[in-house]
């Protein structure tokens, strides 16, 4: 259970997946595999982003490139 505006990476089905509820309440299911060079996400808290520690680049809640060096968005997963 995620409280609006909390996020965590866990292993649905073997993937690291990137789980995060935003500010409306609504629950978002993304690859935590950056798409710049796969890197693993983390969580940003404080602004709301997915965070990948090798290279910068930043995701919204659902996915979408904030910030990159990545230009395609994170994958969605099936719940």
């Amino acid at each position: 259970d995620l409280a609006p505006g909390d996020g965590v990476v866990v292993h649905v089905r073997g993937k690291a997946t990137a789980v995060c509820r935003d500010g409306d309440g609504e629950l978002h299911r993304v690859s935590a595999h950056c798409t710049h060079q796969g890197c693993v996400v983390g969580f940003n808290s404080a602004e709301a982003t997915w965070d990948c520690p090798c290279h910068g680049s930043r995701f919204a809640p659902d996915g979408r490139v904030l910030q990159g060096p990545a230009v395609d968005p994170l994958t969605p997963v099936d719940p």
